[in-house]
């Protein structure tokens, strides 16, 4: 009977104290790392999540830029960290699930507590305003009366935008007939395609509505309603599973977060993606809100995780 009574005592102390932390969470700023450089579509995305964090969880919020190895740099670090939830990254599912399972890095799926998954956007393929190409039907035409002279970018290999890439040149069999010149992160690569010094570029709407481009295709499964004419991959003749492609990305803090401070970040991240704000951000940039709490993006991120083995494989990665 003592034993039980001490028992129970010490669960309520511990509970009590997980309490006073959550309670005390957070005391200083917090710091959401973009894992790329400024300019790309994941800078912009967290950069538009940022100050509906700040209010909805109290305190400072900022963002800061750490980008290298596509994605793998920041990841990297973040996982050295202690979790104490002072510091996340919006990761999406090229960090998070294709860069462990193609390079020797220092994390994996057991590396990270999962916070919340925001959006999850259709990538597409652009070119600059300027540019010979109306039409994918164009670009099979010149790529197969050229071959070796076209080139695309990517914000690096195994990143979203090489992905789409892939997935375009290997769904029409073009593969072997264009190069591909990877960039560290999307903002550098635009520079370039406006530049005229690559052709081809793969990013999401957000990312493509900030330049001069002209959309040619979509990795979705139906037309978006913001660009009813650009046809889909699938309707340009790429079969699946390289028809359809998202960039999907949330918050991850490094594994072993106390639940209490986990508590207080969810809230925080779902009070933010469902402010009027960022309600606006999503509607003028196009991305795609995908909200899930810490438990049902754990589950989708571990599916994700065995799911994207097959994509690895037909991209050849």
């Amino acid at each position: 009977m003592k034993l039980t009574s001490a028992i129970g005592m010490a669960f309520g102390a511990a509970l009590a104290a997980t309490g006073a932390v959550a309670a005390d969470f957070p005391e200083r700023p917090i710091n959401l790392i973009a894992p790329f450089n400024a300019g790309g579509g994941t800078d912009l995305l967290l950069r538009g999540l940022a100050p509906h964090f700040e209010e909805a969880v109290g305190e400072n919020v900022f963002v800061s830029n750490m980008s290298g190895g596509s994605g793998t740099v920041a990841a990297s670090a973040l996982q050295g960290q202690k979790p104490t939830g002072y510091q996340m990254a919006y990761m999406s599912i090229t960090v998070s699930t294709i860069q462990p399972q193609i390079k020797n890095v220092p994390y994996g799926v057991d590396s990270w507590t999962p916070i919340c998954s925001i959006a999850a956007s259709p990538t597409m393929l652009f070119v600059s305003n300027d540019s010979p190409f109306q039409s994918m039907e164009d670009v099979v035409a010149a790529v197969n009366a050229e071959p070796g002279k076209y080139v695309f970018g990517s914000s690096g290999p195994g990143a979203i935008t090489h992905l789409s890439m892939v997935s375009a040149f290997s769904g029409l069999d073009l593969m072997d007939k264009v190069k591909h010149l990877p960039f560290k992160g999307s903002g550098p690569a635009i520079k370039e395609l406006t530049a005229g010094n690559i052709h081809f570029f793969g990013d999401t709407e957000l990312l493509m509505k900030r330049g001069d481009f002209r959309p040619l295709m979509v990795f979705n499964a139906e037309r978006l309603d913001s660009f009813p004419d650009v046809p889909t991959a699938t309707e340009v003749g790429i079969a699946a599973p390289l028809n359809e492609l998202y960039l999907w990305g949330g918050l991850f803090a490094p594994a072993g977060l106390e639940q209490g401070t986990v508590d207080v970040l969810a809230k925080a991240c779902d009070d933010a993606v469902h402010s009027d704000g960022f309600q606006e951000f999503a509607n003028n940039s196009g991305t795609v809100i995908n909200h899930r709490g810490p438990e049902e993006f754990n589950a989708f991120f571990r599916a994700q995780y065995d799911a994207n083995k097959a994509l690895i494989s037909a991209a050849g990665l």
